[in-house]
């Protein structure tokens, strides 16, 4: 472990040989590429790389592509010390927050994990709001420990919130639909199910997602259980539904990708025959309706991964069928990370959100609807 982190100094803080478009030092970074799909998970690193795994992750969605890596290694011919020198305080050491990792919601599966950000003082009589984090990777990468999946819950319940982040079954793991699904419907299951040992009120539970996490948390918003997409997991006594939903960049109508049915490949892999209807019940836009929970929606439209109208066609679903509280930050730019790229806006923006829906008074007016263009 000490050599690895010795490495990974050198790598860091090493100047160039060479300024090819892809330069030695990328090459060099990419050789822990284990299964040689072009980019780099938080497991195929180590030493420094994994430490600021999240701050080079600049669209959150679980991976270091080669354009990140890039860019890391532009930063570093411009302060080569910048890798030693910059830090990030680790999760576990914000101040009032307890973190239980790795907490395991259902046995049989490394990926049926989820780490516990708590505040450290008593709550109070009734619990506190509760948030559940699913990262993004498009359903294919990503981890609970990723840097900003562990900074935001962390953040979180700093601010009071009882807070998960949660691991999930990854394409490679079978963890093509429904089963991704499955497993964080399981998750939140399992949160209300300790909600009493964890201080947490199980009416109160909202949830964020980016991209792939983006899609699964409008799932946990609107999927009921009479849909089916429950699994054989446990705690199926208790409600999977949250009761607000902040999504950034979202697959939401599998119908229409790009103006096409998205491929029978990834998520969607499966027989062919079954194709559209597998495609139909994973969308987010099937189940809109009128006591769909708040939303929340964060898209830029020069997204290139997940295309703006994929946004737009969920903020217009749900208003259409009566639900009573939707917003739409609609960005000019900022591409598939516009959640991290306009920060100064979003962030406030969420904060703001679930203080409304998920720490207002029992018995209080929830907010009114609304659906908004136009945030540049």
């Amino acid at each position: 472990m000490r050599v690895s982190r010795i490495f990974s100094v050198i790598l860091l803080t090493m100047p160039p040989l060479f300024s090819d478009t892809e330069s030695k030092r990328v090459k060099q970074w990419l050789k822990t590429d284990k299964n040689s799909d072009g980019v780099l998970t938080i497991d195929e690193t180590s030493g420094l790389m994994r430490r600021f795994f999240n701050r080079n992750d600049r669209d959150g969605d679980g991976k270091l592509t080669k354009e990140e890596l890039g860019k890391l290694d532009a930063r570093l011919k411009q302060n080569p010390r910048n890798g030693e020198q910059r830090r990030r305080p680790e999760a576990a050491l914000v101040e009032g927050v307890t973190v239980r990792k790795n907490q395991v919601y259902r046995s049989g599966h490394d990926r049926w994990k989820l780490d516990v950000y708590l505040p450290k003082e008593k709550a109070p009589k009734g619990g506190r709001p509760g948030l559940v984090f699913v990262h993004g990777g498009g359903w294919k990468n990503g981890s609970k420990e990723s840097g900003f999946w562990a900074s935001l819950p962390a953040r979180y319940a700093a601010k009071g919130y009882v807070c998960i982040s949660v691991n999930y079954r990854l394409t490679g793991d079978g963890g093509v639909f429904p089963a991704c699904v499955h497993d964080v419907k399981n998750a939140v299951r399992w949160f209300r199910a300790n909600s009493k040992e964890l201080g947490l009120d199980p009416k109160r539970i909202g949830a964020y997602g980016n991209s792939a996490g983006a899609h699964l948390v409008s799932m946990l918003g609107l999927v009921k259980k009479e849909a089916g997409l429950e699994g054989k997991g446990t705690h199926l006594d208790q409600s999977s539904l949250v009761q607000a939903v902040c999504a950034s960049a979202t697959p939401s109508n599998f119908l229409k990708w790009k103006n096409q049915l998205f491929p029978n490949q990834g998520v969607l892999a499966g027989d062919q025959e079954n194709h559209h209807a597998r495609a139909a019940k994973a969308s987010p836009v099937t189940y809109a309706a009128e006591d769909a929970p708040p939303f929340l929606l964060v898209h830029a439209e020069n997204d290139r991964t997940v295309p703006f109208e994929q946004g737009e066609v969920l903020a217009n679903r749900l208003k259409a069928s009566g639900a009573k509280n939707v917003t739409l930050m609609r960005f000019k730019d900022g591409g598939h990370g516009v959640f991290r790229a306009k920060e100064t806006k979003t962030y406030a923006a969420m904060e703001e959100f679930f203080a409304k829906v998920l720490k207002r008074s029992p018995g209080t007016t929830p907010p009114k609807n609304k659906v908004t263009n136009g945030c540049k």
